[in-house]
């Protein structure tokens, strides 16, 4: 439904094109019969069309608002009489009787019953009554059940009827001035959350006449506003139709005053084209050559200026003077126009490359030959410079992917004629990542720059650049040994210190190499298994070398199958959620779980986490599945909160979702999804996930900010430093199992140590992996806060840690009573 504001945009807008409308006719009429703008041909006749648009302009703006406040009137009036009659109805059944308790009063029932009826009436969305309590405060009395999305169901918590005594929550001033005896309605259509109406008020009014309560009636806002826009539709097509009749005669009165300076316009263009021909070859900026019977019977400046001669040097110069080589083309022209290249001679003697378009025409009674000549000297060297762009690499001068894809299959070639290897390396630069983060990308390109110069002079390969930190190396007529020599000498040339602006940098170099035939017989094959292999090389801190072997393969299509299930198993809903309970040791209480996640493998069944979370680490699957996680959880969480309110969940975080400047807002929209309160969520980090304290402090603040409680998982397996323990914004240590394991060894200072430390920070302590009852009463008599293991549950599926809360629930009432 249009508003108010768009039907006069439209107005406007109607009007402003209807004016651009006229005025480019009147354009396209003074460039047909007088060329020049219509103000000019007629300007007292356009000052008064200007005139009466901007009063058309203004006069309707007036004549819509008047027309939609005569609508509103009438909607106004028809709204009373309905309020009227139901107000009516409600005081002969004794409505003021009805208060806070006439839930169970017949005149209730009645009233209700005479609300719904009038709910069932085309524009009314709902009908209630209200009056005031002692403390001054609006409360319903009678408010039917309202079908609010007009389907014939009540299947909303909010249509619902509203039980009496419910406090009136919404303000309108027209409420006041019912209960002031004053029929009142709003003046414009409001939305809350029951949806968009316009509201009226009726005093309803006790036999003495004084009012006891009022009645509100919610208009369905759509037929309020249609009534009102039915109004300032017809009034804006009134005016549109009035103002198009003006436009009209404004054009046939402007078309007439042109007509009378056409033919002098005309006359004056004829004039003037004649001149502009005259001087049309003299202006191109292609040189214009005319001969016949084999010689220059005339020629334009620009022809002059190309070929260096003058004018009269080359009218009669023989055409073949002109051609390199004594071409002759020129000379057997056709009758339709033909374009070709040729290489001309200018009067120095230097050559250049030209493009001829020539056509044969008559010429004073006979037949000449007319070539438009055009340089290419300037287009010739920009494509020599596109095709070195195209082939070399912008910043190393370095072949690109493209010609070293070619160089690979022309040495595979020359090869296979030949019966000899050859030897394709792929070399990746590592640690330029750490040089562009930490110095820039400018020092970065400088150190690649240095070592394609470094790599370009090596005898005996070519080297080319492949894309961004990787490189391709070329050896033809290749031996093992060869290969493996000419691998050592890139290493060596890229372990020797990069000096840029004073500084010295370190890069390492991984590189895989793959021979011909043994490896495959085609660029594409040596290439993607050169690759395989700097795979593997890469897991290497140091520089090194490997050779492609069939393992290699083996495993990194694993790892691919491995990421493609991980796909399909986010789209599958493959994965699953346990949950393991955290159990407080004071009282074997459960006050939290774990979320693990299990991975139900269509064919392999239960995939271990330790096998699936890496590769999703390292693919960036992580990131999707730890969303599913957190939502997973939250909203099952959520749906425990009813029965165990002071439940919360513990997730693990990734240090990949960590890292993530959007992972905050992620969060926060998550939570409010699921509708989980922030305090019943825990997110569990690692102390690695801390080691740039500065970073991590500026993310966990965060991350408190939306509410959530923060746990150091697996502590003191880390590195994390004590001293800045205190300034990370967390609210629980959890043990390792290790130390719990060994209660009874080395480890058993440590572990009372840890809850110490944890107690004087002021965060609590969990301890992970407990199996037995002993590790149990250990861990609370040293003042563990919390414990989780095998002892008390293993990680249970969503279904069985129901059950399970429902018995510790049913053992601590039972416990309770006894």
């Amino acid at each position: 439904m249009m508003s108010n504001q768009l039907e006069y945009i439209l107005y406007i807008f109607g009007l402003f094109l209807t004016v651009g409308g006229v005025y480019v006719y009147g354009h396209w009429m003074a460039k047909r019969h007088w060329g020049d703008a219509p103000w000019l041909a007629a300007p007292r006749l356009t000052v008064v069309f200007a005139t009466v648009s901007l009063l058309f302009l203004g006069a309707g703006m007036i004549y819509i608002h008047y027309a939609e406040k005569q609508e509103h009137r009438e909607y106004e009036e028809a709204a009373k009489q309905i309020a009227g009659m139901i107000a009516g109805d409600l005081a002969a059944m004794g409505h003021e009787r009805l208060d806070e308790r006439a839930e169970h009063l017949p005149a209730y029932h009645m009233v209700m019953a005479v609300l719904e009826r009038w709910q069932h009436y085309g524009r009314v969305l709902s009908v209630y009554t209200l009056k005031k309590n002692e403390r001054g405060e609006l409360y319903f009395v009678a408010a039917p059940a309202t079908d609010y999305n007009r389907n014939g169901r009540i299947d909303g918590e909010k249509e619902q009827a509203v039980p009496p005594g419910t406090v009136y929550r919404r303000h309108f001033p027209e409420i006041e001035e019912a209960f002031h005896g004053r029929f009142a309605m709003e003046q414009h259509p409001t939305t809350d959350e029951w949806g968009r109406s316009i509201s009226a008020f009726m005093p309803i009014r006790q036999p003495d006449g004084t009012v006891d309560a009022v009645i509100g009636i919610d208009f369905d806002a759509k037929t309020y506003e249609k009534h009102l826009q039915q109004g300032r539709k017809q009034a804006m097509w009134t005016m549109m139709a009035m103002f198009l009749a003006t436009a009209v005669a404004y054009l046939l009165a402007l078309h007439q005053q042109m007509e009378r300076k056409a033919l002098a316009v005309y006359q004056k263009t004829l004039a003037s084209n004649e001149h502009r021909l005259r001087r049309l070859a003299e202006m191109t900026m292609e040189g214009l050559i005319v001969y016949a019977h084999g010689k220059v019977v005339e020629v334009n400046e620009a022809a002059c200026r190309l070929l260096g001669y003058s004018e009269s040097e080359l009218i009669h110069l023989p055409i073949g003077e002109l051609v390199v080589d004594g071409s002759m083309k020129l000379n057997h022209p056709h009758e339709e126009s033909e374009r070709f290249e040729i290489e001309l001679r200018r009067k120095d003697g230097t050559a250049f490359p030209a493009e001829i378009v020539r056509r044969r025409y008559d010429y004073e009674g006979e037949k000449v030959t007319v070539a438009a000549v055009r340089d290419l000297t300037e287009q010739k060297q920009n494509e020599e410079r596109m095709r070195y762009i195209a082939n070399h690499d912008e910043l190393t001068g370095l072949p690109n992917k493209e010609a070293m894809y070619k160089a690979v299959e022309r040495c595979l070639v020359e090869a296979k004629q030949h019966r000899y290897e050859a030897a394709v390396i792929f070399l990746e630069v590592s640690g330029m990542k750490t040089i562009n983060d930490f110095y820039g990308y400018a020092v970065g390109d400088e150190v690649l720059l240095h070592l394609a110069q470094e790599w370009k002079e090596k005898q005996g390969m070519t080297v080319g650049r492949w894309s961004g930190n990787e490189f391709i190396a070329l050896v033809p007529n290749s031996t093992h040994q060869k290969a493996e020599e000419m691998a050592k000498q890139l290493i060596e040339a890229a372990d020797e210190p990069i000096v840029v602006n004073g500084m010295e940098l370190y890069v390492t170099v991984n590189i895989g190499i793959s021979v011909y035939p043994k490896d495959g017989e085609d660029a594409k094959t040596l290439i993607r298994k050169a690759d395989i292999a700097r795979y593997e090389a890469r897991k290497k801190a140091a520089s090194d070398f490997l050779f492609f072997t069939e393992p290699m393969a083996i495993r990194l299509n694993e790892k691919m199958a491995m990421e493609r299930d991980l796909r399909r198993a986010l789209e599958n809903e493959e994965f699953e959620l346990y949950y393991q309970p955290q159990i407080r040791l004071h009282d074997r209480q459960v006050i939290g779980m774990e979320a693990l996640i299990r991975w139900r493998h269509p064919e392999k069944g239960m995939v271990s986490p330790s096998l699936f979370i890496p590769v999703a680490e390292q693919t960036g699957m992580i990131i999707p599945i730890n969303e599913w996680v957190i939502r997973t959880a939250c909203e099952q969480t959520k749906q425990l909160l009813d029965r165990f309110p002071d439940l919360s969940v513990s997730i693990n975080l990734s240090p990949y979702e960590f890292e993530s400047r959007r992972f905050v807002d992620k969060l926060a929209r998550l939570l409010a999804d699921a509708g989980l309160p922030p305090h019943h969520l825990d997110l569990e980090i690692t102390e690695r996930m801390t080691m740039d304290t500065e970073r991590a402090l500026d993310i966990l603040s965060k991350l408190k900010g939306l509410g959530v409680t923060i746990s150091m998982d697996d502590f003191g397996t880390g590195y994390s430093s004590l001293s800045y323990l205190t300034d990370l914004p967390i609210d629980r240590l959890k043990i390792d199992r290790s130390f719990v394991q060994h209660i009874q060894g080395k480890k058993d200072v440590i572990l009372p140590a840890i809850i110490r430390l944890g107690h004087n920070i002021g965060v609590k302590v969990l301890a992970e992996g407990v199996e037995t009852e002993t590790e149990a009463a250990y861990l609370q008599g040293k003042r563990c806060d919390e414990a989780q293991g095998y002892y008390f549950s293993p990680p249970l599926p969503y279904d069985e840690l129901v059950r399970f809360l429902n018995g510790q629930r049913v053992r601590r009432q039972a416990q309770e009573l006894t």
